[in-house]
């Protein structure tokens, strides 16, 4: 019988619009690197770099040694949002079609697609955390508002900027949004989809905190990583389960959720080694899965 599959390094996969690294090229920091990797064009997002985020996360899932992500872009920002030739790409999906119900349901999965990709660092068994410089518009929004923690440095500039293309933002941003920075505050970005900056998005609650410049941002984001990745993964696992399952169910629902969950997981090998270590003051070892 055949064993159990091998696990994948995640960081050896060659990509065209991404590179993925291990922070220090060490897969033992448990740090991955993604960064987004169309700079003539400031990271872009075209249709290849969409497939190319599902396939990346997808090797996240399926490499226990990836204990964080950190996301950041290449060059001069972060995104300079979706790629136009997306939207051509898009309405030739539907017009090919002759049913207009067909058309529309065509319309519909393609617009489904978009937002599983964006809801993956959501979704991902590990925390995800954006670093953002320079420009981040539209879906750059987008994709920050589902990673589970976000900083940037001063230069950075936030557009919700889909209503200036007379669309309606339609993976993500209105949906999670307004439970980072306020209803009445996503509204006033989403109608005028002005530009706000690093300071003021710390401000209203969109990144943790602006720091002084992009060496500064990228040394605290790589710090709050591998803090995190020294955790045990079962338990940032439990955390982010439970954060995200209170956010849509009430208090008494969200108390029988960790009830069952601690139930069953609390007992674990990393308690042991938790309390160990803590009792000789020394530094636990936990497992990568």
């Amino acid at each position: 019988m055949a064993g159990p599959p091998q696990p994948l390094d995640v960081a050896s996969t060659k990509f065209d619009t991404l590179s993925l690294a291990f922070a220090d090229d060490d897969a033992a920091s448990g740090v991955l690197h993604l960064k987004l990797n169309r700079p003539k064009v400031v990271n872009a997002m075209n249709m290849q770099m969409w497939v190319e985020l599902t396939r990346a996360f997808e090797l996240v899932e399926l490499d226990p040694s990836v204990r964080a992500v950190v996301v950041s872009g290449e060059g001069r920002g972060f995104t300079s949002g979706m790629d136009l030739d997306v939207f051509a790409q898009m309405q030739k999906v539907a017009m090919d079609e002759s049913c207009e119900g067909r058309k529309r349901e065509r319309l519909m999965r393609v617009i489904d697609k978009f937002q599983q990709i964006i809801s993956a660092p959501e979704k991902c068994r590990v925390p995800v955390i954006a670093a953002v410089h320079g420009p981040c518009i539209g879906a750059g929004v987008d994709f920050i508002t589902a990673c589970d923690l976000c900083y940037s440095d001063v230069s950075a500039i936030f557009s919700v900027k889909e209503v200036d293309l007379a669309i309606i933002a339609d993976v993500g941003t209105l949906q999670r949004l307004p439970k980072l920075v306020g209803e009445r505050q996503a509204k006033e970005l989403a109608f005028t989809g002005r530009n706000f900056g690093g300071l003021e998005a710390e401000k209203l609650g969109l990144v943790l905190k602006a720091l002084p410049d992009h060496e500064a941002l990228m040394n605290h984001v790589g710090d709050v990583a591998k803090s995190i990745a020294k955790k045990s993964p079962l338990t940032i696992r439990g955390i982010k389960q439970t954060i995200h399952y209170q956010r849509d169910h009430s208090t008494a629902d969200s108390l029988q959720q960790i009830r069952y969950h601690n139930a069953a997981v609390l007992y674990s090998d990393d308690l042991v080694q938790a309390v160990g270590a803590l009792m000789n003051a020394t530094e636990p070892t936990f497992r990568s899965d």
